[in-house]
């Protein structure tokens, strides 16, 4: 199954230092995706305790689901694709500024560094 959206926003957000990281890509830019559910991907990561694995969280459209792991991944600056082991495909397209991409660019090179890109 592919989960094929425009993301209309897109973020990068640390908390405890950045011993917590979350990167969210969002069909919508809405904070009301109880009432109206869109379709999005989370990806987070925690520093402070082991493993240091990230997590993945979405909404395809019609359920909400999670976990697995990374398989592979190329990020463009308006494009993200990403396989996940169970054979789920991100096809993300989107619009951010250089600055932002460059943070989620950096990111993905330290926890997906196993991967060939």
């Amino acid at each position: 199954m592919d989960i094929i959206f425009e993301a209309k926003k897109v973020s990068y957000n640390e908390a405890l230092g950045g011993d917590i990281v979350q990167i969210s890509f969002d069909q919508d830019d809405h904070d009301d995706i109880l009432e109206n559910p869109y379709k999005y991907l989370l990806i987070s990561i925690n520093y402070e305790f082991p493993p240091f694995e990230p997590s993945f969280e979405w909404y395809d459209g019609t359920e909400y689901d999670g976990g697995d792991e990374i398989k592979n991944y190329s990020f463009q600056p308006d494009h993200l694709m990403m396989q996940l082991e169970n054979d789920l495909v991100f096809d993300i397209s989107f619009k951010i500024e250089k600055p932002l991409f460059e943070k989620i660019d950096q990111f993905f090179k330290k926890v997906f560094k196993r991967l060939n890109t």
